[in-house]
């Protein structure tokens, strides 16, 4: 099955590059078209002179990227910490790609390398002429949680060339069913599909990998532990009793810990929000009435949220983007908090939500979030599906706690209570509703107020989202569910399958 990491570097920025770095940035632009590649007249009027230019009519060809699910560049301009101190402007480069990291550079190198050459000598330090490998390596930062919408799926698979992607497998049965007349049975209608795809010249990726299996959380898991549970109390009473006995003190002394923890940082919230009052009685008003109220933001102004929502509003596509980062709060309870959050978060999305749906989200293809400038700010990176609208919705719906244990340790996020001394009951409720079919997990909640007061969680979005000047996508017309749905077609088709099966399957076309 192929591996889908995360490669996220950050370059250092003088502020005399920082407008010549944007203006190239911005003419390279969210590069989704049918080429997928830009042109030398674009940018050539931008490039440093005394750079080896990129030869040809591209100075970047996107579609040669075979291991690169999603790219972006992203200029983090200068800033303030929550102590007020100055942040430094950076370069963010981030990709979503297949297989090994080193095959992966070796890729963008060969495809881009004078492309990367000419981006990076805008930051300091500029690459060393044929470092470019080192530079990239030296710059990388590990992330602190990373999801995956479509595990074990290569672009190849997903996207591929030469006939052999699940897409051109689905457009290949979906000619087979046209045109032709009504099969008499389900059985006929999946005789002829095979036969198309025979004829069709389709062959399988060779990169292609199952769907991943949550590696926890099934029912027959926790029927096992239980019978196996049982028969230790048959056999071995007294045993049993003991661990019976420790594990409700252990029980016990994690709702001391986790309620006193909890109860911590409620004062702590308060008192972080009298801080942020005075800080914004200190600094004023943001310029306009949609600016941002974080003082600490690095454009308080409307246009920058213009921009940014101009960037999410392009006409036809499926796929969208986030950029956001924010200030984490003083303290090392408060980093200490978030990093176990987002322990928790990385666990789950790569154990337990690997089918699609991160909780009851279907709609984000890749997410991250990376601690950067001495852990004082949080890196958030998402790669989605449909509005900015209905995604903030079906976070705020579905994944409410996800989104305020994480965020509620940063500035000037909507006022938070944690239930201290429920927090472990709650826990446990809710993954108790996970085994069953008809538990509905977004009613239980382990916080309260935070990412549902809704519209200040949507202002509070906005005001430190920041724009992303490049965006690539190698698959832009896939949401998570196509992409899923055509690996459940690709399996399926020279599967047995009962009666009912076989129909759901011939459903999926």
């Amino acid at each position: 099955m192929p591996d889908q990491s995360a490669f996220t570097a950050l370059f250092p920025v003088k502020d005399e590059n920082v407008k010549p770095l944007q203006a190239l940035l911005n003419a390279v632009g969210q590069n989704i078209t049918k080429e997928r590649e830009v042109l030398m007249d674009k940018v050539e009027g931008l490039l440093p002179s005394t750079l080896r230019q990129p030869g040809g009519r591209c100075f970047l060809e996107f579609h040669k990227l075979t291991t690169v699910h999603f790219l972006r560049w992203v200029l983090l301009e200068p800033a303030l910490d929550a102590e007020g101190k100055r942040i430094d402007a950076s370069l963010a480069f981030a990709t979503d790609y297949d297989g090994p990291l080193n095959a992966h550079i070796d890729e963008l190198i060969e495809t881009a390398g004078p492309a990367l050459e000419a981006i990076f000598s805008f930051c300091d330090p500029a690459p060393a002429t044929g470092a470019l490998r080192s530079y990239l390596l030296e710059a990388q930062r590990s992330y602190e949680a990373f999801y995956r919408g479509h595990p074990g799926r290569s672009v190849q698979q997903i996207w591929g060339d030469s006939n052999n992607s699940e897409e051109e497998l689905r457009k290949a049965l979906g000619k087979g069913l046209d045109g032709s007349p009504q099969p008499a049975t389900s059985e006929d209608a999946v005789a002829r599909l095979r036969r198309a795809v025979g004829q069709s010249g389709w062959k399988s990726a060779s990169t292609a990998g199952e769907p991943q299996k949550p590696s926890l959380g099934s029912r027959s898991l926790w029927l096992s532990v239980g019978a196996i549970l049982l028969l230790f109390a048959i056999l071995a009473p007294s045993w049993f009793l003991r661990c019976a006995v420790a594990s409700v003190v252990a029980l016990i002394l994690l709702i001391l810990l986790v309620g006193s923890w909890g109860t911590i940082l409620n004062l702590l919230d308060r008192r972080d929000q009298t801080r942020e009052r005075r800080v914004l009685d200190r600094q004023g008003p943001p310029p306009d009435p949609d600016g941002s109220e974080d003082p600490y933001v690095s454009d308080r102004s409307r246009r920058r949220l213009m921009i940014v929502t101009d960037l999410e509003n392009r006409r036809g596509l499926i796929q969208n983007q986030m950029t956001h980062v924010v200030n984490v709060k003083p303290g090392k309870m408060r980093l200490r908090t978030l990093r176990i959050v987002l322990w928790a978060i990385n666990f789950l999305g790569s154990r337990i939500f690997v089918q699609g749906k991160l909780g009851d989200i279907p709609t984000i293809h890749f997410a991250r979030w990376i601690l950067i400038d001495d852990n004082r700010r949080l890196l958030f990176f998402s790669n989605y599906d449909f509005s900015w609208e209905s995604y903030l919705g079906d976070f705020i719906d579905l994944a409410s706690d996800g989104l305020t244990g994480i965020w509620c340790n940063t500035t000037f996020f909507p006022q938070t209570r944690i239930p201290a001394w429920m927090i472990i009951p709650r826990a446990l409720r809710l993954v108790l509703s996970t085994q069953s079919r008809t538990g509905n997990q977004s009613a239980t909640r382990l916080f309260e107020q935070g990412a549902r007061r809704e519209q200040e969680f949507k202002k509070w979005t906005r005001d430190h989202q920041v724009p992303t000047q490049v965006w690539y996508s190698a698959y832009p017309l896939l949401s998570v569910v196509n992409v899923n749905n055509s690996t459940d077609i690709a399996r399926g088709l020279f599967a047995p399958h009962s009666g009912a099966e076989l129909g759901a399957w011939l459903r999926k076309l």
